[in-house]
């Protein structure tokens, strides 16, 4: 069961550099699996003043495992992974952001919620994490950057997946395009949940 402390519009994703003028800050509450996770955030960042809908589908719909390995992909002020870490304390989260204000945050908030679990790095899609392997790639996309972002993150996930591990996607829009490419990717997909117009959609790595 998931409760936000916010009733606040949609809105989209936010995938420009910050504006020059001083953020306006922003403090969020979050109850998840048993867990109050508090956030800041600020103007600058995606859904700055509150946890997104289509976060929540992807986060009520994940399957997680007690212990191993996830990647949080685009993953803002650390709502999503925050919150998944909190929940799987043998879980080890790895949170990446291109945008250095989101990694900043997301880096405050696991010191907030004294998270030992996760840790945020700046990366370009895969671009740091050399060498890693992944359980489960799950991600809210930034839909607004097109598809020459999200099909590369979709491409990368099977070099950065174990075997038999999964790519996860929450979708409001190119739900046509997108399970396509991961079907070309990885040879299957489905569809693993729906919800208020979002759907999640799943491909798993196999041999």
């Amino acid at each position: 069961m998931i409760l936000v402390h916010e009733n606040v519009p949609f809105s989209p994703h936010y995938f420009t550099k910050s504006k020059t003028k001083k953020p306006r800050k922003y403090n969020i509450t979050l109850d998840f699996g048993g867990h109050t996770i508090s956030l800041v955030s600020s103007s600058g960042v995606f859904s700055k003043d509150h946890v997104d809908l289509g976060t929540l589908v992807l986060l009520e719909s994940l399957v997680l495992p007690e212990e191993g390995e996830v990647l949080d992909m685009g993953c803002g002020y650390g709502a999503l992974g925050i919150a998944v870490a909190k929940s799987r304390p043998k879980l080890k989260v790895t949170m990446v952001d291109v945008n250095p204000l989101a990694v900043k945050l997301a880096r405050e908030n696991i010191e907030i919620n004294q998270v030992t679990n996760a840790t945020a790095l700046r990366s370009d899609l895969y671009s740091q994490l050399k060498g890693k392997k992944f359980d489960i790639i799950f991600s809210n996309p930034p839909l607004a950057a097109g598809y020459k972002t999200i099909f590369p993150m979709i491409e990368g996930a099977k070099f950065f997946l174990k075997e038999s591990g999964c790519l996860v996607l929450v979708l409001r829009k190119g739900t046509n395009a997108i399970p396509r490419k991961m079907k070309e990717v990885f040879n299957n997909v489905s569809l693993i949940s729906r919800r208020s117009g979002y759907k999640v959609f799943l491909s798993r790595k196999t041999t």
